[in-house]
């Protein structure tokens, strides 16, 4: 089967979701082809054999929208595809304004346009009614969480384009938490390493682990692993009080991840997030918001905790409860959690299973 993957910026969770998905498929004998903005992207950086690289310019200004469409269809029927997998909002518009002959189109969403909580009611309105068009254009609409597939029902998305796939990662590197002690960092026996990952802005709820800054006890040491992109945060002046790594890759992530204690993921709106999937690869207990998909990840007491109120008070008052027994205990479950709901095998087998019905 030969395979094209649409995207637009390269960072964060869709280009580990996408460069994962590719290099499974190529595994299993698919020809895959990744098209991209160059200038979002480090396609350097994306040294996978086997995968070819083609660009295209994208743009987010609507009256452009008709002319990249075009442009990218040309360039779409010159590389024979079978499925067309278009990836976020962007993307999902670019490709679905046109019609395709043989070729099956396949959307996944990544947090469905009209989910964000810092627009107006009216462009949520509006975003909502372009995708109940555009899901005419398409075979399948893949959700990443029962969220995003209520709220597909909620807006009058046609149900049987819409299918649930959970996100698996491969559990290779999960092993190395039972065995690889060269990860092991000295510290206090009492400390507590909090680790953030991800894009410093307003939708992962940076502000809200800043505002819980000067609330933590002594013991709690936060790192914080990422860059702003659009709508940053600024980093707080508490120097003292924080860690900042910058932006780490997939593999550094792995290390990172296994140096901390606990995972903060105080999002305000997600598809659903990779970050707590990684974070229960790696055996840790997760503090998170109880927006979207979340609490479809996190089981309240058993491999993590949920806030109640998405406030900085809240989520100070969550970590300066935990123990390392505690963190101990709910990580292993957390490992267990990912074992029976997240692992790449049963992802890529449900995935694989939409690109044959569509």
């Amino acid at each position: 089967m030969r395979i094209v993957h649409v995207v637009e910026t390269w960072i964060g969770g869709v280009a580990n979701y996408v460069t994962a998905l590719m290099i499974e498929q190529r595994n299993h004998g698919h020809d895959v082809v990744l098209v991209c903005d160059p200038r979002k992207m480090d396609v350097a950086k994306l040294d996978v054999d086997g995968i070819e690289v083609v660009s295209y310019r994208s743009s987010r200004n609507p009256l452009r929208f008709v002319g990249i469409a075009r442009a990218v269809r040309r360039l779409v029927r010159t590389l024979h595809a079978d499925v067309i997998h278009c990836h976020s909002s962007y993307p999902g518009v670019y490709v679905r304004l046109n019609r395709f002959g043989d070729e099956k189109v396949l959307y996944t969403p990544h947090a469905w346009s009209f989910m964000k909580k810092d627009i107006s009611r009216a462009t949520a309105f509006a975003f909502a009614l372009m995708e109940k068009w555009l899901a005419r254009r398409c075979a399948r609409i893949l959700c990443m969480s029962f969220d995003e597939v209520r709220a597909a029902r909620r807006h009058g998305i046609a149900p049987d384009k819409v299918e649930l796939v959970y996100t698996g990662i491969a559990t290779d590197a999960a092993a190395e938490w039972f065995s690889d002690e060269t990860e092991a960092v000295a510290q206090p026996a009492q400390h507590i390493r909090v680790g953030y990952f991800g894009r410093l802005d307003y939708q992962k709820g940076f502000d809200i682990l800043v505002d819980a800054l000067p609330l933590l006890k002594d013991h709690l040491q936060v790192h914080v692993f990422g860059t702003a992109v659009r709508g940053g945060v600024a980093m707080p002046g508490e120097a003292s009080r924080i860690t900042y790594h910058g932006w780490v890759g997939p593999e550094e992530t792995g290390h990172a991840m296994r140096r901390m204690d606990a995972i903060v993921v105080p999002s305000r709106w997600e598809g659903l997030a990779l970050v707590p999937i990684e974070a229960m690869r790696a055996g840790k207990v997760l503090v998170v918001s109880s927006e979207s998909s979340l609490p479809e990840q996190v089981i309240h007491g058993y491999n993590g905790l949920m806030l109640q109120q998405l406030t900085g008070a809240c989520l100070a008052e969550q970590l300066n409860s935990l123990s390392i027994d505690e963190c101990r205990r709910m990580g292993a479950n957390s490992r267990h959690v990912f074992d029976q709901a997240f692992n790449a095998e049963k992802f890529f087998k449900s995935l694989m299973n939409c690109y044959e019905k569509a």
